[in-house]
C-alpha cells in the first residue's frame, strides 16, 4: 500500500525497455505475464494487458479501457519494463508515437503507464497534441473523462478492493517501505501467516527496528489473536507524512433470537420515569457487541 504525492514525475525513456511492437497502425500488443498480481474490477490482469496502435490500453484484454488521445494514431514503438520502486516491483509501458497514422517519425504523442502491485497507476505525459479522446473506464464509477497535459503524470489510486473506485488526480503514488504493527494491550502483535491470526512478537515500546524485524507490509481486518478491546494499528515509514489508511468493515451476523425470560408490563407512566438501562450479555471469542438503549426513540 502507497500514499498520494502531488509531486509530478518524468518519464524514465526506453533505455533498458524491452520491445514489444513497432509501426503499429491499427494492432495490439499484448504484453508477457508482468511478474505480480495486478487486479481491475475484480479480475487478476496479470497475463491479461495490452495497448493498441490506436493509443489505447486493456487491463482484461477484451476493451479499451484507458485512452491516451485516443483516434486513427499510430506507435512508431511500444515497450515495457520490470522494474522495482523502493524494492517493490513495477510494471513500465512506454507508447512512442503520433496522433495521425499517416505522420510516421512524428512524436508528438508520448507516454508511460506504471503499474503498481497493489491495483494503483500512474500516468505520466510526456507529449499530448489533444485532438483525441482522454478517458478511463472507472470500475464502479462508470467512464472518467480525462484532462491530460505535457510534461505531468496522474495518479489512478484504487479506493475499493481488486481495483475499483479509482481516484484520478495530478501527481504521483509513492510505494514506499511502509509496515504494520498491532498493539494489544502492552504487547506488540504481527500477522503470523501460518495461524492465519495475530501473534505476540515484542512488547511496548515500538521503535523502528521492531517494525523492520517484525513489520507486516500490509494490515488485516480480522481480529483472531488479539484481546484488547482497543487495539491500535501502528505505521511505520521513511515517508515525512503519510495519510492514515481507511479501514472497511462489513459484518453480517448470523440471526439469533433473543426471549425474554418473562414478560412484564410497564404503564406509560413508569416507562417515562426510567432514566437509564443497563444491558449485559456473556460473550466468547474476539468480537466485540454494542447495544445502544433509548428511553426517548434515540434522540439521546
Amino acid at each position: 500500500m502507497g500514499v498520494y504525492s502531488s509531486n509530478m514525475i518524468a518519464p524514465k525513456g526506453n533505455s533498458g525497455m524491452t520491445l514489444v511492437s513497432s509501426h503499429n497502425d491499427d494492432s495490439t500488443a499484448s504484453f508477457p505475464d508482468i511478474g505480480f498480481d495486478f487486479f481491475y474490477n475484480g479480475a487478476n490482469c496479470r497475463t491479461t494487458i495490452s495497448s493498441n496502435g490506436n493509443s489505447w490500453v486493456s487491463f482484461n484484454g477484451s476493451s479499451e479501457q484507458l485512452k491516451i488521445n485516443r483516434r486513427d494514431a499510430g506507435a512508431d514503438s511500444i515497450y515495457y519494463a520490470k522494474e522495482a520502486i523502493n524494492n517493490k516491483p513495477i510494471f513500465r509501458i512506454r507508447w512512442e508515437g503520433h496522433q495521425s497514422y499517416s505522420t510516421w517519425g512524428t512524436l508528438d504523442l508520448v507516454w508511460e503507464l506504471i503499474l503498481f502491485n497493489d491495483s494503483a497507476m500512474v500516468l505520466v505525459i510526456e507529449k499530448i497534441p489533444n485532438t483525441g479522446t482522454n478517458s478511463f473506464e472507472n470500475p464502479t464509477l462508470g467512464t472518467t473523462s480525462l484532462t491530460l497535459e505535457n510534461n505531468k503524470s496522474y495518479a489512478f489510486i484504487p479506493q475499493q478492493d481488486q481495483g475499483k473506485a479509482y481516484t484520478v488526480q495530478e501527481g504521483s503514488y509513492v510505494q514506499t517501505d511502509i509496515k504494520y504493527l498491532i498493539v494489544d494491550g502492552t504487547d506488540i502483535k504481527h500477522w503470523d501467516k501460518a495461524s492465519s491470526s495475530y501473534m505476540k512478537v515484542s512488547e511496548l515500546p515500538l521503535t523502528a527496528d521492531k517494525f523492520k524485524t517484525y513489520g507486516d507490509d500490509t494490515y488485516h481486518k480480522e481480529r483472531t489473536g488479539i484481546t484488547s478491546s482497543v487495539p491500535s494499528l501502528k505505521i511505520w515509514s521513511l515517508l515525512a507524512e503519510m495519510s492514515a489508511p481507511r479501514i472497511t468493515q462489513t459484518i453480517k451476523p448470523k440471526p439469533i433470537i433473543v426471549s425474554m425470560k418473562d414478560d412484564i408490563s410497564f404503564s406509560e407512566a413508569y416507562i417515562k420515569d426510567i432514566m437509564n438501562a443497563v444491558v449485559t450479555l456473556d460473550n466468547t471469542g474476539s468480537g466485540i457487541i454494542v447495544f445502544i438503549v433509548s428511553v426517548d426513540s434515540g434522540v439521546s
